[in-house]
């Protein structure tokens, strides 16, 4: 089944993936969508002319309220332009985050989830040193001008990946922006 050249939704229809439903109330892009563990997901919103727009969060959130998740909204500052350049998870009751630039409140409700806080310097979220992939298994993927994180996660005992990122960091993209969520399963 040839599926090059096509819009992602021909090729989802053409492989019988399922979409569970579509954004129609504002726009809504990826970065934001932050899955936290089972049943929790951290969505972030940039304002009302940001590119992830209340609206559409608020149509998200109702989609996975309804299927029982809990459901924390953040709203960010449009500098970020999403939330996974402040806050990702690096493994199960893993994450790294900016403490400098996250809302106090988003800091308070990821320690309500038990969740070890990996703290990531601003400075390095310039550089969307912060916007990594969670691979399983306690292996990450990150780009290797990550030193900071890349140390941390070292030293907690994570795999690393660490490609050189310089040619994509540029326009603004990183390793999470250039995924879809992945199922993580914390056992390997």
């Amino acid at each position: 089944m040839a599926t090059r050249g096509k819009r992602a939704i021909e090729a989802y229809s053409e492989l019988g993936i399922p979409i569970y439903d579509y954004v129609t109330a504002g726009t809504f892009e990826g970065g934001d969508f932050n899955a936290i563990e089972p049943g929790t997901l951290l969505l972030g919103w940039e304002g009302y002319e940001g590119r992830s727009q209340y609206e559409a969060v608020l149509q998200i959130k109702g989609w996975f309220e309804a299927e029982g998740w809990e459901v924390k909204l953040a709203d960010i500052d449009p500098f970020y332009v999403h939330i996974d350049v402040m806050i990702v998870m690096l493994a199960h009751k893993l994450a790294a985050v900016c403490l400098e630039s996250t809302d106090p409140e988003i800091v308070k409700w990821l320690k309500s989830k038990n969740i070890e806080l990996v703290p990531v310097p601003f400075q390095d979220t310039l550089n969307l040193g912060c916007n990594v992939l969670s691979l399983g298994a306690d292996r990450i993927l990150l780009p290797e001008k990550s030193k900071v994180l890349k140390e941390k996660a070292r030293a907690l005992g994570l795999k690393i990946y660490d490609p050189d990122m310089s040619m994509i960091t540029p326009g603004g993209g990183g390793i999470h922006c250039m995924c879809q969520s992945l199922k993580r399963d914390p056992v390997a």
